[in-house]
């Protein structure tokens, strides 16, 4: 999966690849990073980053796909985007939602909890579903206001990435 990273000024291409369980391979701009990620609390995960040991605390706003990243005592802020959703215009198009909205999930994962009922009125950036993904929680929100005209998924069920969770009228 290839994401587009922005920290600060900078922006990096980020691709994630799981090679066994816990263990990924991280490319950042051609770098490559062996990740064994654990885990350790409901925002909390502990990293041993080629041999160096890190301990962060990650809040997730899927909406907005941003983290906030808690590491060594300072916070950082991170966007992520899937790469092809930046290619064809997506999110960072500024473009304000209406009409009939098919709400996906840019990875892979397991749904957790759906919030949600067919026939709901929600709000822009309501929850709707919670998705476990890469051993953190995303809530995938409402792009804008509607209905809930139909749910495509149930929880414990397994999404892949792209998969429509909710379609929003």
């Amino acid at each position: 999966m290839a994401f587009i990273a922005k920290l600060g000024g900078q922006t990096s291409v980020v691709r994630i690849t799981e090679t066994e369980k816990s263990i990924y391979k991280v490319m950042v701009d051609g770098n490559e990073f062996t990740v064994d990620g654990r885990r350790t609390g409901r925002n909390n995960y502990s990293l041993l980053i080629d041999n160096r040991s890190f301990e962060v605390d990650v809040d997730v706003d899927a909406m907005e796909d941003e983290y906030r990243v808690l590491l060594d005592g300072r916070t950082y802020h991170i966007s992520m985007s899937d790469e092809r959703q930046v290619r064809v215009g997506g999110r960072q198009s500024g473009i304000e939602v209406s009409g009939r909205q098919e709400v996906k999930i840019p990875m892979p994962g397991k749904v957790v909890t759906v919030l949600v009922n067919e026939g709901d009125t929600v709000d822009k950036g309501q929850g709707l579903v919670i998705v476990e993904a890469m051993k953190m929680e995303n809530e995938v929100r409402a792009p804008g206001p509607g209905k809930v005209a139909e749910i495509r998924v149930k929880t414990g069920e397994a999404v892949e990435a792209g998969q429509v969770l909710v379609i929003v009228e």
